[in-house]
């Protein structure tokens, strides 16, 4: 018997979740299957749900400090153990969320009409975030082909080299794609901003999915002392902690640190840590390698999984490929020749399904939609019921 039971089936019923008590609201509909925000119908591990307990039996929650030797030596070793990266105390900062420090930079190294550089189909709330900022979003759209997904570096180049292009939003491995970026087109990157003054921010948020972990290059590895170069990363995703807010960041430019400490706490009043996250990262960086290790071990057969049942089932309409990374299935049905409108909302009303529609990630259509496998395997296969249901119906396939 496995250690760990990821196919537990979990009620998550009087917990509002989003992912199920939202839906509804979201898709106009009752009753859907929820397979479309980024978050896990798997339980938290053992060690951060005990460390967790022992702080509350505490019954203090009072202010706390973050720049501690728990914190620092906690990041300090997964780092050091998953991707061979040795850090210093002072490399490291505490913040709010990953995507408040992306805000902050863009408003920190740019103006209102600035440009903004998303690959995309870009994760939505990049987007959102340029537009409520008023950034200009300047789009370097990937390059797809039936070997994955490309990056047309002459087209960034030249994107960088505009006098209004102020800072670049990278993400590795990248959502909604599932793409991990090599060593060398990271080191492209690194040289093209820093040549063109861009600053470049690298949420590394879903770096735990890759698998083999050694195959995974962090923007870190590359920054040099004095980089105008930002990485930002948690325990959101990879540890099913996304309602706990918290982050943190690592940059060799001590006076960015600086300034960007100084605005969450002065500016924001943002500086108190949350005592719980820092609970939990201690015991998720010290203690729960393995469980990440066998949890990717699940997700990788989800996503052999989806692509048998679509190669059996749906590979006249649909085409997918395993990501690289994340927990996030992005499944093309371009081949099918339907709209994008129109399969989102057959989806919904034929399916019962709830799944994140591609056009919500990019600037223009798209012919795609994210399906989160971070489930049961009887959850998965569930779904992909409901999936080609859909397609059968809309397609006008007659069934024996």
């Amino acid at each position: 018997m496995d250690k760990f039971n990821f196919n537990k089936n979990i009620s998550r019923e009087g917990t509002y979740s989003v992912q199920y008590e939202g839906t509804d609201a979201l898709f106009g509909r009752r009753g859907l299957e929820p397979f479309w925000i980024a978050d896990m119908d798997i339980e938290i591990a053992e060690p951060i749900a005990d460390a967790m307990k022992r702080r509350i039996d505490n019954r203090i929650f009072g202010y706390t400090i973050w720049q501690n030797p728990g914190f620092y030596g906690a990041v300090k070793h997964w780092w050091n153990s998953r991707f061979d990266i040795e850090l210093r105390d002072e490399e490291i900062s505490y913040a709010p969320s990953v995507l408040f420090t992306v805000g902050e930079v863009v408003r920190q190294h740019s103006e209102k009409g600035d440009g903004v550089i998303l690959t995309t189909p870009s994760y939505n709330a990049f987007i959102g975030q340029l537009e409520g900022n008023e950034r200009k979003i300047v789009d370097c759209p990937f390059i797809e082909d039936e070997n994955g997904y490309t990056f047309d570096f002459d087209h960034f180049e030249t994107l960088c080299k505009k006098d209004d292009v102020k800072v670049y939003i990278h993400c590795n491995p990248h959502n909604p794609t599932g793409k991990v970026w090599t060593e060398d087109e990271l080191r492209k990157i690194r040289e093209i901003c820093m040549s063109n003054n861009v600053f470049l921010i690298s949420d590394e948020i879903h770096m735990d999915f890759v698998s083999p972990k050694g195959t995974f290059v962090s923007m870190v590895e590359l920054m040099e002392e004095g980089d105008r170069i930002l990485v930002t990363t948690g325990l959101g995703k990879t540890f099913n902690l996304a309602s706990i807010p918290h982050s943190y960041f690592i940059s060799r430019d001590a006076a960015f640190r600086k300034k960007l400490n100084q605005a969450i706490g002065s500016k924001y009043g943002m500086g108190a840590a949350n005592s719980l996250a820092l609970t939990a990262i201690e015991a998720a960086y010290n203690e729960c390698g393995e469980w990440v290790d066998a949890l990717n071990s699940h997700l990788e057969e989800n996503f052999r999984v989806i692509e048998d049942y679509i190669e059996e089932h749906m590979s006249g309409w649909l085409t997918f490929k395993k990501p690289d990374a994340t927990y996030l299935a992005w499944i093309s049905f371009e081949k099918s020749g339907l709209d994008d409108d129109a399969v989102h909302k057959a989806l919904v009303e034929i399916g019962g399904i709830a799944v994140s529609p591609g056009k919500i990630y990019d600037v223009k259509k798209n012919g795609h939609f994210r399906f989160n496998v971070a489930t049961s395997r009887e959850r998965v296969l569930m779904g992909l019921d409901r999936i080609r249901e859909t397609f059968e119906e809309i397609m006008g396939v007659t069934k024996k």
